[in-house]
């Protein structure tokens, strides 16, 4: 599994940030799909061998006072964390 940012957009005060997952065709076998459609926190598309995980950040929201560097970096590894557990 290879876990990275794939777009990060300005939108005013706010960014959409999507992270790319590609799977080998064995991880593709393993997937639990039917838990991967019913993730909260991320709008999911499915293009396999890749899955793709988009979300929002709101730079009004008062715990995003981190570093954006840092908010991406803690989104991509709760998807790593999904993943993993989806992946069991």
């Amino acid at each position: 599994m290879q876990v990275d940012v794939d777009c990060l957009e300005e939108s005013g005060q706010n960014w959409n940030v999507r992270i790319k997952v590609l799977l080998t065709t064995e991880e593709l076998s393993l997937m639990d799909y039917e838990a991967l459609k019913h993730l909260e926190d991320f709008n999911i598309e499915i293009k396999a061998p890749i899955i793709y995980f988009n979300s929002f950040l709101s730079i009004a929201e008062p715990w995003e006072d981190e570093p954006l560097e840092e908010l991406i970096n803690s989104i991509k590894l709760e998807v790593e964390y999904r993943m993993k557990i989806l992946l069991a």
